[in-house]
């Protein structure tokens, strides 16, 4: 048997197993997902249902009730690094400060494992303070494409601004103006910037689908030494109910490219009324952005509260 797999009515993957990974997930966070057998010629129906992933799990070197919730504290130092084993006083200030529920799941030789029951980072916080490498990621009434063009002489005219109409917004979406792509590679003119292998990006768009062809955001990777070149983005589904969704995760520079620009792809070219439309793209490095773990270790501070830092990030339990 072999089954699609669908998340918000959006094909993800396809399995002959009863196994699948998704990769990219939240922490506790829920997503509509959905899977459907199938033969080469049918489809059966599914059921939609809602799941939430679990949350991240800290340890903590003392002995809790397995069960029993307990309140964390979090907060961001954004304007330098929390020294270890010390909490700040006043020396950075301190912001985002939130308290979080967290569940003991389980107690082994004094040690705690908690869950938390929300996400730790939000996403206006985790990339506070990185700057998008798109210059012109939004379309409004009062400006043109900016630097966009079309990569390719072929299907000149295939790249404009306009507005749809045709499905309502998400309210994310803050302006009601969008970039129309309908041949092969767009890239951002006079928008050049140095990478390094291993460095990681964050992607984001908001994009209306279509039902022909599938497309990506990401970046056009070259090599200034040996002009090799390559695209590498995150996927836009191929999707038969024409609508806006925000598509987003996380690239990877490989080996032997030092150079990038900013890269929208449809993967074929396709008729006026096909197209794509893409706006609230963002393209921001996110390399050692300072994230907590699973089974990241509290350490336990001269007041006898507990502690756990990453970068600018801190996670306090007191008792």
């Amino acid at each position: 048997m072999k089954y699609n797999i669908y998340q918000r009515d959006i094909l993800v993957g396809k399995t002959d197993s009863t196994n699948y990974i998704i990769d990219g997930l939240q922490p506790c966070t829920s997503y509509k997902m959905a899977v459907a057998p199938y033969d080469d010629t049918h489809e059966s129906k599914h059921t939609e249902i809602t799941i939430k992933t679990r949350g991240i799990r800290l340890v903590i070197p003392v002995s809790l009730t397995v069960d029993s919730t307990i309140t964390l504290n979090y907060q961001e130092y954004s304007l330098g690094l929390v020294p270890i084993g010390t909490e700040p006083a006043g020396m950075f200030g301190g912001g985002n400060k939130r308290n979080i529920q967290a569940k003991v799941i389980s107690v082994d030789n004094g040690k705690s494992t908690v869950e938390l029951l929300d996400r730790l980072e939000k996403d206006t916080t985790t990339l506070s303070g990185r700057i998008n490498k798109v210059k012109k990621s939004n379309f409004d009434n009062s400006t043109d494409l900016g630097g966009w063009y079309e990569a390719s002489s072929v299907n000149t005219g295939e790249i404009y601004r306009t507005v749809t109409d045709s499905s309502t917004k998400p309210p994310e979406m803050i302006d009601k103006y969008c970039l129309a792509r309908g041949g092969r590679d767009t890239l951002e003119k006079d928008n050049t910037f140095s990478i390094s292998p291993g460095e990681k990006y964050y992607i984001s768009a908001w994009v209306y689908t279509s039902i022909v062809y599938p497309g990506k955001v990401g970046l056009f990777l070259t090599n200034s030494g040996n002009n090799d070149r390559t695209w590498i983005g995150v996927q836009i589904p191929k999707d038969d109910h024409y609508r806006w969704i925000g598509i987003e995760g996380y690239i990877t520079i490989p080996d032997g490219y030092n150079t990038a620009q900013p890269w929208l792809q449809v993967d074929k070219q396709v008729k006026d009324n096909e197209k794509l439309y893409f706006t609230n793209i963002q393209i921001i490095n996110s390399t050692d952005l300072p994230y907590f773990s699973d089974n990241t270790q509290m350490n336990r501070l001269q007041d006898g509260s507990f502690a756990a830092f990453n970068g600018y990030k801190a996670i306090y339990f007191r008792q």
